[in-house]
């Protein structure tokens, strides 16, 4: 297993956000456990032998000296590509803290087998998470991460993405990631694909033709629940517009952006809404090209509005919209509100003609349409709202009022032209 071994680490745009730290019951089987590893003396953490003494202290079972050892080393260990020659060597590693993936890996299997665990370093490929980037079929393997035996089972773990990512500049940014330790090997495929297809630990094993056609998700996309509906494989061809269907449960929000040649191109190409199966998310391409749709998630209940990145698509666009404009700008609170829109869907409003809105707003007392300095309301059926509106140049903004609340809530905005 030699030094042409290169690690790929999950590679963050400018403006996305981090994923999520932790599944709470993760957070809660390995507290004690957690905190004892990241409370170790730095006495200990000089040799091999030693550090894996104390990791083990407080461990009742295989999986807790596992995640010992895992944790210890996510928290302690920095990426540094330039560290590639002396990633081999266990106690090397130990002591310079800065290597690549293999070096995570040989770290891992050798304090696991100090603490009593058998493990194995794995070579393979893994997807690179940059816009538009796909594998190639029978390209150099570019990653590296361990197989450890959990009470006479393997499981799949990687130290090097459970450790943090690359931000744009390639800086290494420590953020803990629990999602890789011992990652049901179903899940850990969809970006991680061995040369030895043993392990997987699928049986059957896929094909590397499978593995490259799958979607590019990350760990937010099973964190959240999601599901794909509509869409199984990665690249998608498509001509001037595209109707993605994507699983979701009640307490998630999704929305989505769309890239060319990695700029995003901001409001107006895509447009989410919930339905009964999940999230129907619409895009709209301005010319023919590569694009990368990508959908993000957050549950209702997070602090904050952001958004974690969950999914990338590849898509094939044979031709442009020629039409101006594109969707409405969704506010938050028609997404947090679950408001569906069945018209207009066009951002652009031809100004000076009635134009009939139709949309529904659970629990609304009263829905507005302001536009040219004016207010008018739309007729409620239930939580349906649907009436004619004569439009002005300028902005056109929906705007909702919701019980117990006085102040109008923004949902969605046009421009008359």
């Amino acid at each position: 297993m030699g030094r042409w071994v290169i690690c790929v680490v999950l590679v963050l745009g400018a403006g996305l956000v981090a994923m999520p730290a932790a599944a709470d019951d993760a957070v809660d089987e390995f507290a004690a456990v957690d905190a004892h590893a990241l409370a170790a003396p730095a006495a200990v953490a000089t040799s091999l032998s030693p550090l894996s003494a104390y990791l083990v202290e407080p461990a009742q079972n295989d999986r807790e000296i596992a995640r010992a050892i895992f944790r210890w080393i996510t928290a302690n260990i920095a990426y540094d590509a330039s560290a590639r020659a002396d990633s081999r060597d266990a106690e090397i590693v130990l002591s310079r803290r800065r290597v690549v993936c293999y070096g995570y890996a040989v770290l891992f299997q050798a304090l696991a087998e100090a603490s009593g665990l058998e493990a194995q370093v794995i070579i393979g490929h893994s997807k690179r998470f940059a816009p538009g980037m796909l594998e190639e079929p029978d390209a150099r393997p570019n990653h590296a991460w361990n197989a450890v035996r959990i009470s006479g089972e393997w499981q799949l773990v990687d130290c090097t993405w459970g450790a943090g990512y690359l931000d744009q500049h390639r800086s290494f940014v420590p953020t803990f990631n629990p999602h890789y330790f011992l990652t049901p090997p179903q899940v850990f495929v969809y970006d991680h694909f061995p040369l030895d297809p043993r392990w997987q630990l699928l049986d059957p094993p896929i094909s590397e033709d499978e593995y490259l056609q799958r979607v590019h998700v990350r760990p937010p996309f099973f964190d959240c629940g999601l599901r794909l509906v509509s869409h199984q494989s990665a690249v998608i061809d498509a001509d001037e517009s595209l109707t993605v269907t994507i699983g979701a449960p009640a307490e998630t929000l999704l929305t989505a952006a769309l890239y060319l040649d990695g700029w995003d191109l901001q409001d107006g190409c895509t447009f989410a809404q919930r339905d009964a199966d999940g999230f129907v998310i619409r895009a709209r391409f301005p010319t023919a090209g590569a694009y990368v749709l990508r959908i993000f998630v957050r549950r209702h209940d997070a602090p904050g509005d952001e958004y974690a990145w969950a999914l990338d698509y590849v898509v094939r666009a044979r031709s442009g919209a020629q039409s101006e404009g594109g969707f409405p700008r969704v506010y938050q609170s028609f997404l947090a509100r679950n408001c569906r829109l069945d018209g207009s869907l066009s951002r652009t409003l031809p100004a000076g003609e009635p134009v009939e809105f139709s949309l529904t707003v659970p629990g609304a007392e009263d829905v507005v349409v302001a536009t040219g300095g004016s207010l008018s309301r739309l007729p409620a059926d239930g939580w349906r709202f649907t009436g004619e509106v004569p439009v002005s140049p300028g902005p056109v903004v929906v705007f909702a009022r919701f019980a117990g609340r006085p102040a109008y809530e923004g949902l969605l905005q046009y421009t008359g032209r």
